[in-house]
């Protein structure tokens, strides 16, 4: 867990701000507020641009400017701006148009319900699934190729939705600061706390086995379970006790409409606390204690 209100590494400016541009951007922003100390400029002394007055800072300098000068409560309101700025903030505000198109063309092409047709890595069981059925090879080969097609067109819907959901998480808590560039591990701090999105096609399928067919109505009430679950059976290979937010689809199908409303009544201002224990293939049992936000997707 990464706290940045009282000071930052250049490790965490890095996962902020992402580059060079973003971060010089940032500093001239920051200097119009108040003056950014080791903040250098140079005249340009030929060409079309002579005369100009430029930042003077090499790239192995700049994260070192950014970590000297940070201020936190400034920096916040300088680095939502810039977020705005951005593509990932623009595909969401644009979600509502591209999702009623995609959804059209999704029912022009009668490709059914809204349903994944197999699990992600399992495209090769898929393919052994179908040739053992009891059907010509052009009739398995038609049902490959919608298959093909419908993954890839709810692979596209999703990236459209998860944009979407972001941009109303950012713009749900003003107290949230995003970063410019996605890195594996970071997506947000909240009230200066890193959290780190993940989205989840379900509660899990132990969550499913265990609440039997009263498992969408108990993980409505029990959020905090749901991500008690998440944690605890996370694959090892990824495995984090880090602050997350989690994005849990109940229903594959949620439209932007219904995702609006859901998150427009989520708190995201005070976390859950979340124990889990974690069986490791060599430590053998842990357990650990986790601040986590959980916004629960159905309809």
């Amino acid at each position: 867990m990464a706290y940045i209100k009282s000071q930052l590494s250049e490790d965490l400016a890095k996962k902020i701000l992402g580059n060079y541009a973003n971060a010089l951007n940032y500093l001239l922003k920051l200097n119009e507020i108040k003056p950014v100390k080791g903040l250098n400029f140079k005249t340009i002394g030929r060409g079309k641009n002579k005369g100009m007055s430029v930042p003077d800072i090499s790239p192995s300098d700049i994260l070192k400017l950014v970590v000297n000068n940070w201020d936190y409560d400034v920096s916040k309101k300088i680095i939502r701006e810039l977020f705005k700025e951005t593509e990932k903030y623009k595909s969401g505000k644009e979600a509502n148009n591209v999702m009623d198109v995609l959804i059209k063309e999704w029912e022009s092409l009668k490709l059914g319900g809204i349903q994944w047709p197999f699990s992600q890595g399992d495209f090769d069981g898929f393919v052994q699934r179908i040739n053992a059925e009891n059907a010509n090879g052009i009739v398995k080969d038609e049902k490959v190729k919608v298959a093909a097609v419908k993954y890839r067109r709810i692979k596209e819907i999703n990236t459209v939705r998860n944009d979407f959901i972001e941009t109303l998480i950012f713009e749900k808590n003003e107290n949230i600061l995003p970063t410019l560039n996605h890195r594996r591990g970071v997506d947000f701090f909240i009230d200066g706390v890193s959290f780190d999105q993940k989205v989840a096609k379900s509660p899990t399928n132990q969550f499913k086995v265990k609440f039997k067919d009263d498992w969408k109505e108990q993980a409505i009430k029990n959020p905090g379970i749901v991500a008690e679950y998440l944690y605890k059976y996370q694959d090892e290979g990824r495995f984090g006790a880090d602050p997350r937010l989690l994005v849990v689809y109940l229903d594959e199908d949620v439209s932007i409409q219904r995702i609006r409303e859901i998150i427009r009544n989520t708190d995201l201002n005070k976390p859950l606390e979340v124990n889990f224990s974690f069986k490791h293939k060599t430590q053998g049992d842990k357990s650990y204690k986790v601040p986590c936000f959980v916004i629960l997707l159905h309809n």
